[in-house]
C-alpha cells in the first residue's frame, strides 16, 4: 500500500512541470517566476523531511502517509483556481510539506513491515518513480482532452485509493525512544554520514542526467519524444534496478550491493555518453539501472542501523541528499554552456568514484535473511 501512495504523491506532484506551460500563458509569468514556483516546493518537499521524519518516529506513520498525498492531491488538483502568484506560490510550498510529510514516513513504514527490507523498500520506491514518471504524462494529456477546468474531479480517483489507505494501513506508533539521534555512538553516526555522502553523490549524478538527458539526445539528432523516451527509460530501468538490488540485499551483504552497483554505474554511464544509436539507448537503460540500485539499499542499511529513528534517517537519505543535489544541478547546465553536455555529465559521473570509496568504507553488516 506504501508504494501506491507513492505512486499517488509523486505522481500528482509531477503536475506541476507539465501545467508550467499553461500557468505562464494565464498568469503572464516569467520564467524566474515560473521556476521560483517549483523551487519553493522542491525546498518545502526535501529540507523538512529530516524533521517530519522525527515527528513521524514520534508520532505514528500513519497520519503522515496519508495526510501527506492528501495535501499534494488537494493543492495539484485546484492548481488553477489560486488567486495570485503569491497564493499559489504558497499553495505549491504547502504541497511541497505534503510531499515532505509523506516520503519519510512511507520510507519508515516500508522497511517495518517485516521480511526483506531491502526488497520491500524497492517496491516503495519503485512505486514513486512510475508515479513522477507517468503523472506529467497524464496531465499532459488530460489538459490537453479534457481540459483543466475539469481538474477538480482528479480528486476523486485521488481520495479513493487515500480511503483504502486509511483502511488497509496499519494503525501503529512511533518507535522513537528518548534518545536522541546525535547522542547515539559515533561509529553509528559516522555509517549514517558515509550513507548520506553516497546518497547526496548518487542524487547529484541522478538529476544532473534527468534534468538534461532529453537536451543532450536532441543535440544528437533524435526527436523530442525520443528524448522523452529515453528519460523514462532512464527512469523505469532505475527503478527495476531498485527493486533486483534490494531483492539481492536481503540475501548478501547490503555494503556488496551498494559499492558494486555504483561501481558498475560509472563505466556505464561513461559508455553512454560515448554511444550512438540503439547501443546508446541500451546503455543507457544499463546506467539507470546500476545507478539507481543501491538507493533502497542504502535506506534499508540506515533503517537497520537506527532501528528508533527509521523516519529521521530516511528523510535525512531521502530529503537533504534530494535536495542539496537538486540545489548543485544549475552549475551542471553553466558547464553544460562551457564545454558542451557530454563534458559537464561525464565531469559530474566522476562524482561516483567518491560514492565508491564511501561505500567500501562501510563497516561490515550482517547478512539480511529474506524470505
Amino acid at each position: 500500500m506504501a508504494g501506491a501512495l507513492h505512486g499517488l504523491n509523486d505522481g500528482y506532484g509531477g503536475f506541476l512541470s507539465a501545467l508550467m506551460p499553461l500557468l505562464i500563458e494565464r498568469m503572464g509569468l516569467s520564467l524566474a517566476l515560473a521556476g521560483t514556483l517549483g523551487s519553493l516546493r522542491m525546498i518545502a518537499a526535501s529540507f523538512v523531511q529530516p524533521l517530519a521524519g522525527h515527528l513521524a518516529d514520534r508520532l505514528g506513520y500513519k497520519l503522515f502517509l496519508l495526510l501527506g498525498p492528501f495535501v499534494t492531491c488537494t493543492v495539484m488538483s485546484l492548481i488553477f483556481h489560486f488567486p495570485g502568484y503569491l497564493a499559489l506560490g504558497a499553495a505549491l510550498f504547502l504541497a511541497g510539506l505534503g510531499t515532505a510529510a509523506f516520503h519519510p514516513a512511507g520510507a519508515a513504514l516500508a522497511g517495518s513491515g517485516g521480511g526483506a527490507r531491502g526488497y520491500a523498500m524497492s517496491i516503495f520506491l519503485a512505486g514513486g518513480t512510475v508515479g513522477a514518471a507517468l503523472g506529467p504524462l497524464f496531465i499532459g494529456w488530460f489538459a490537453e482532452k479534457v481540459g483543466v477546468g475539469y481538474m477538480d474531479w482528479l480528486l476523486i480517483p485521488a481520495f479513493s485509493v487515500l480511503l483504502a489507505g486509511v483502511i488497509l494501513v496499519p494503525a501503529g506508533r512511533g518507535v522513537a525512544s528518548g534518545e536522541r539521534l546525535l547522542s547515539l555512538p559515533r561509529a553509528q553516526l559516522w555509517t549514517l554520514a558515509l550513507l548520506w555522502t553516497i546518497a547526496l553523490l548518487r542524487a547529484l549524478v541522478g538529476m544532473s542526467y534527468g534534468n538534461f538527458l532529453a537536451v543532450l539526445v536532441v543535440e544528437r539528432g533524435a526527436s523530442l519524444s525520443l528524448g522523452g523516451a529515453a528519460l523514462a527509460l532512464f527512469s523505469i530501468s532505475g527503478a527495476v534496478g531498485g527493486v533486483a538490488a534490494g531483492r539481492l540485499s536481503d540475501r548478501v551483504s547490503r555494503k556488496r550491493v551498494i559499492g558494486i552497483s555504483l561501481l558498475l554505474a560509472i563505466p556505464a554511464l561513461y559508455s553512454f555518453l560515448h554511444a550512438e544509436g540503439g547501443l546508446s539507448l541500451f546503455l543507457l537503460a544499463i546506467s539507470g539501472f546500476f545507478l539507481m540500485a543501491s538507493n533502497p539499499v542504502s535506506i534499508a542499511y540506515a533503517q537497520e542501523l537506527f532501528p528508533e529513528h527509521q523516519g529521521t534517517v530516511s528523510g535525512v537519505l531521502l530529503g537533504l541528499s534530494w535536495g542539496l543535489g537538486a540545489l548543485m544541478a544549475p552549475l551542471i547546465g553553466y558547464l553544460g554552456d562551457l564545454w558542451g553536455l557530454e563534458r559537464a555529465l561525464g565531469l559530474v559521473t566522476a562524482a561516483l568514484v567518491p560514492a565508491v570509496f564511501a561505500a567500501f568504507l562501510l563497516p561490515q553488516e550482517r547478512i539480511a535473511g529474506g524470505p
